[in-house]
């Protein structure tokens, strides 16, 4: 070893070369890899971020049963189905109930439309408070009376209603007539989100016949609605954290709960499962594809200038060792000997480029991308996948 450090120190000039020459070409590539996957990883999160909720998740809807029990395993086996995610990708469900046969009887103002009968869409939902915030009165209180509901700020609008007013209604199959109370308003924290596919009408206007939804606590709504109900279940995966070799897997996996859902969980004819995110998947794959060829050719370009300067470097000092080589071979050194001195001597290049190269790329990759939101990526295991580039 002692001898390679002479020869090393003999040859420094052009030995620092060969490092430089290796040191940024190591650079070069490991960064423009790196790069290429934070592009693509932000890539697909805007995608993601600009899809329509229809294109994210899978609107699952049907009969909730004759009553209370049959609408639980009903529930139970929906949730079953989903519970070992979508071909590998984390699922999150959530689900709510829907009764019918209420009419708002009261003055209703702008809301009327001609002599039509104006319904309340009564609904409980599951999660509200993770996706809409309170912006006037309090959350129902199960089994008061009158029967407590939450209304959307912008329905409440619309039927001229505010906090403590009671909405009178009437059961059109007994002709009974009852009241709610509304005690609370509500404002959803993101309209565009997919949750909100089990209760469009919290943002954005639909029927001029039916408004809502008015939330109801889940045991008033047990008791206000004994038999018969409707329910649906939202069914989001976590497509962010797929990978693209992964994609299509959770497309086959949608196509086969679409096919099968309705007789497994036993909603038969009533079932109606709702998605375009096949749409999603394909525009993920090909930002994906195109991300990637996109850096494709500068990247060869590096590789081959870099392979290039390299190979002058070698030339040079192959010339400047001729004489060292010969006086070795008249003094018995053997082929293999003098081919293990050129590549410790190699080593001493090669080793400080491929140590320091990469966390070198990395670091300037996360300066420049401060202020791209690439943060997060890198916290993700971007340094390790740029040491094994």
């Amino acid at each position: 070893m002692v001898l390679v450090w002479r020869r090393a120190w003999a040859a420094r000039g052009l030995l620092s070369a060969a490092l430089v020459a290796a040191l940024v070409a190591v650079a070069l590539v490991t960064g423009l890899a790196d790069y290429s996957r934070r592009a693509v990883d932000a890539g697909a999160r805007a995608v993601l971020a600009a899809s329509p909720a229809q294109e994210r998740s899978l609107l699952v809807s049907g009969s909730g049963g004759p009553d209370r029990a049959a609408f639980a395993a009903r529930d139970r086996a929906v949730r079953d189905r989903f519970a070992a995610g979508l071909g590998g990708a984390s699922v999150t469900v959530r689900g709510a109930r829907y009764g019918t046969g209420r009419e708002l009887t009261g003055d209703l103002g702008a809301a009327r439309a001609g002599d039509d009968p104006v319904f309340a869409e009564l609904t409980t939902l599951e999660d509200l408070a993770g996706h809409a915030e309170l912006v006037a009165g309090r959350q129902p209180t199960g089994g008061a009376v009158p029967t407590q509901v939450l209304l959307p700020e912008r329905v409440a609008a619309v039927l001229g209603l505010a906090v403590g007013e009671r909405v009178p209604l009437r059961d059109r199959a007994t002709e009974r007539t009852g009241e709610v109370e509304v005690v609370g308003l509500f404002r959803p924290r993101d309209p565009t989100g997919s949750y909100w596919r089990l209760a469009p009408g919290a943002v954005a206007a639909g029927s001029e016949t039916s408004y809502g939804p008015f939330l109801l606590d889940p045991a008033d709504f047990d008791r206000t609605f004994p038999g018969t109900t409707s329910a649906a279940w939202l069914v989001e995966p976590d497509l962010a954290a797929v990978g693209p070799g992964r994609l299509d897997a959770v497309r086959r996996a949608v196509a086969t709960e679409v096919a099968d859902l309705p007789g497994a969980t036993g909603l038969g004819s009533s079932a109606q499962t709702v998605t375009t995110m096949d749409r999603l998947i394909d525009r993920l794959t090909r930002a994906d594809l195109v991300g990637r060829s996109s850096l494709l050719t500068p990247l060869l370009l590096v590789l081959v200038l870099g392979g290039y300067a390299l190979v002058l470097v070698a030339a040079l000092l192959n010339e400047d060792r001729r004489g060292q080589t010969a006086l070795l071979r008249a003094r018995g050194a053997a082929r293999g000997q003098i081919a293990g001195l050129a590549v410790r001597e190699a080593a001493l290049v090669v080793l400080p480029a491929a140590l320091l190269g990469p966390p070198i790329a990395a670091e300037a990759l996360r300066r420049i991308g401060r202020d791209q939101g690439w943060s997060e990526l890198t916290a993700r295991g971007g340094t390790t996948l740029t040491w094994a580039v």
